[in-house]
């Protein structure tokens, strides 16, 4: 009886390390999805950043996008932010802070899962090896 109570215990385990598994999973590839987009709004950060900080510097020129500056010129913050809006269009602020919520958000399900799966796999582990033991001492199973 023993045997059989704890073969159903090691089929409870696999049935719910197979959920864990399935749900890192997803969660894996939500990461990395959200991961690539959050990765390209970076570089348009910087690239944005780049532009700006090309406006507001006096040693430069700027005659691109319908914004002119000569040497020696300095634009103001709101002419800074639009000429850099207009040169780097791909760049959305709001759509960047949304992403690295997500991504903490992702990440923090994935290594939950991660960890249930390492803890599942050991539990599963003993869980077969006293099941086989109880079989072999109930000679259930020939060794």
């Amino acid at each position: 009886m023993a045997t059989s109570a704890q073969l159903g215990s090691l089929l409870g385990t696999q049935a719910d390390l197979n959920y864990y598994i399935m749900q890192l999973n997803y969660w894996s590839g939500k990461y990395e999805a959200n991961s690539e987009k959050l990765q390209k709004q970076v570089k348009y950060e910087e690239k944005w950043e780049s532009a700006f900080e090309d406006a507001k510097d006096s040693d430069k020129k700027i005659d691109a996008c319908g914004f002119k500056k000569e040497k020696g010129e300095v634009f103001s913050d709101q002419r800074a932010d639009a000429y850099a809006h207009a040169k780097v269009k791909q760049y959305d602020e709001e759509l960047s802070l949304d992403l690295a919520e997500k991504d903490i958000d992702y990440d923090t399900m994935k290594t939950m899962y991660e960890a249930l799966v390492t803890q599942l796999q050991t539990q599963k582990e003993s869980e077969k090896q006293s099941t086989a033991t109880s079989a072999q001492d109930n000679h259930q199973l020939q060794s």
